[in-house]
Protein backbone atom coordinates (compact mmCIF):
# COMPACT_ATOMS: atom_id res chain seq x y z
CA UNK A 1 0.00 0.00 0.00
CA UNK A 2 1.21 3.04 -1.22
CA UNK A 3 1.49 6.24 1.53
CA UNK A 4 -0.18 9.53 -0.23
CA UNK A 5 2.16 12.73 0.00
CA UNK A 6 -0.04 14.72 -2.23
CA UNK A 7 -3.61 14.51 -3.72
CA UNK A 8 -4.21 11.81 -6.30
CA UNK A 9 -7.55 12.61 -8.34
CA UNK A 10 -8.98 10.48 -11.57
CA UNK A 11 -11.75 11.10 -13.44
CA UNK A 12 -14.59 8.50 -13.23
CA UNK A 13 -17.71 8.05 -16.23
CA UNK A 14 -20.00 7.52 -13.76
CA UNK A 15 -23.57 8.65 -14.16
CA UNK A 16 -25.17 10.08 -11.38
CA UNK A 17 -28.14 11.63 -13.03
CA UNK A 18 -29.23 12.95 -16.62
CA UNK A 19 -27.08 16.23 -15.90
CA UNK A 20 -23.88 15.26 -14.15
CA UNK A 21 -22.04 12.37 -16.55
CA UNK A 22 -18.57 12.41 -14.82
CA UNK A 23 -17.09 12.58 -11.33
CA UNK A 24 -13.67 13.49 -10.37
CA UNK A 25 -12.42 11.65 -7.08
CA UNK A 26 -9.67 12.76 -5.14
CA UNK A 27 -7.84 11.24 -2.40
CA UNK A 28 -5.87 13.53 0.16
CA UNK A 29 -2.96 12.35 2.18
CA UNK A 30 -4.62 11.51 6.25
CA UNK A 31 -8.01 9.57 4.62
CA UNK A 32 -10.16 12.27 3.28
CA UNK A 33 -11.93 11.68 0.21
CA UNK A 34 -12.94 14.62 -2.29
CA UNK A 35 -15.94 14.03 -4.44
CA UNK A 36 -16.90 16.93 -7.19
CA UNK A 37 -18.66 17.25 -10.54
CA UNK A 38 -16.44 16.92 -13.23
CA UNK A 39 -15.20 20.76 -14.71
CA UNK A 40 -16.47 22.15 -11.43
CA UNK A 41 -15.08 23.63 -8.81
CA UNK A 42 -17.24 22.55 -5.51
CA UNK A 43 -16.02 19.60 -3.78
CA UNK A 44 -17.23 17.76 -1.53
CA UNK A 45 -15.45 16.03 1.37
CA UNK A 46 -15.73 12.95 3.56
CA UNK A 47 -13.66 11.47 5.98
CA UNK A 48 -12.84 7.88 4.40
CA UNK A 49 -13.56 5.97 8.11
CA UNK A 50 -16.77 7.63 8.37
CA UNK A 51 -17.41 6.81 4.78
CA UNK A 52 -17.20 2.90 6.03
CA UNK A 53 -18.93 3.40 8.60
CA UNK A 54 -21.82 4.57 6.69
CA UNK A 55 -21.46 1.79 3.87
CA UNK A 56 -21.59 -1.17 6.79
CA UNK A 57 -24.49 0.75 8.12
CA UNK A 58 -26.01 1.03 4.61
CA UNK A 59 -25.79 -2.74 4.47
CA UNK A 60 -26.79 -4.14 7.10
CA UNK A 61 -30.03 -2.52 7.02
CA UNK A 62 -30.62 -3.83 3.54
CA UNK A 63 -29.57 -6.86 4.62
CA UNK A 64 -32.01 -6.73 7.24
CA UNK A 65 -35.02 -5.64 4.60
CA UNK A 66 -34.07 -8.63 2.89
CA UNK A 67 -35.18 -11.21 5.38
Amino acid sequence: MTILKKPVSRRTETRVSHAIAALVITLYPGGLIGIREARRRKEVKLDAGQLYLAALVRETAQSRKRR
